[in-house]
């Protein structure tokens, strides 16, 4: 989908903003291991932006990957991010730490920390997203934010990706920068799996077993809250797009009830 139409479609639901991803930057398909000539895309996005802002940008950064020539394109990616953000006044961009497997976590951990901490902008807030399961605990997460100084991106569904109750983690970590809100349903087949061995699906907001409001609720009565945005990151495959529609009426009223 071009930016101009995903930008036109998140007006017409009613959003008033969006996250980029940096998936908009490259041809579907294509394996993420370059830096590609952004200037068409960020000339499109201006042209996109009517009645709805940048809220976040959102790169694909792993440094799982060890070769130095890799780790200066997972960097490159996230200063791009950066360089995108300042210029569309999006104040945060997301980022993910690494995609190990357990026997090279602390390698990677330590690749991470490095990389994102000697990234950081002064006048842009990286947000480390809880993603995964090797990294997917609020512990393993504020290793990673504390030691590189970034913020956090709090996924409200993928803790349970992770084994972790989303308010327990609500009550854990410090406040995000930004949320992601996505729901899942108990499905034999489903595409993700929790560390009990469960099986999830993705499913409309509201619909499924992610503790939603209680967990928006517990975030917004913390004493440190502040505005920061909240966006939808659904799982609906083919029902995406209706999915979309009624999720941001859900969360709309839902976020007019705390």
């Amino acid at each position: 989908m071009p930016i101009s139409r995903f930008c036109e479609f998140a007006h017409s639901c009613g959003a008033d903003s969006v996250e980029v991803l940096d998936a908009f930057w490259y041809e579907p398909g294509v394996i993420r291991d370059f830096i590609p000539d952004t200037s068409t895309f960020e000339s499109e996005l201006e042209s996109a932006l009517d009645g709805i802002k940048v809220g976040a940008v959102a790169v694909t950064n792993d440094f799982v990957h060890s070769e130095p020539e890799r780790i200066a394109v997972e960097r490159a990616k996230i200063e791009l991010g950066l360089s995108v953000a300042k210029c569309f006044g999006a104040g945060v961009v997301r980022v993910f730490s690494a995609h190990p497997s357990a026997d090279d976590a602390d390698a990677s951990r330590d690749r991470a920390i490095a990389n994102l901490g000697s990234i950081n902008s002064a006048d842009r807030t990286l947000a480390l997203e809880n993603h995964g399961v090797v990294f997917g605990t609020p512990a393993e997460v504020l290793a990673i934010s504390k030691g590189a100084g970034t913020g956090i991106c709090f996924d409200i569904g993928n803790w349970l990706l992770a084994g972790v109750d989303p308010v327990k983690a609500a009550l854990e970590m410090p406040f995000p920068d930004l949320i992601h809100v996505k729901d899942f349903v108990s499905s034999i087949d489903g595409p993700f799996q929790s560390p009990d061995g469960g099986r999830l699906s993705g499913a409309f907001l509201g619909q499924g077993c992610v503790p939603i409001v209680e967990t928006l609720r517990a975030l917004f009565q913390r004493s440190d809250r502040r505005a920061v945005p909240i966006h939808l990151e659904l799982e609906c495959g083919d029902r995406g797009v209706e999915a979309t529609r009624e999720g941001i009426a859900w969360l709309r009223s839902t976020l007019s009830q705390l």
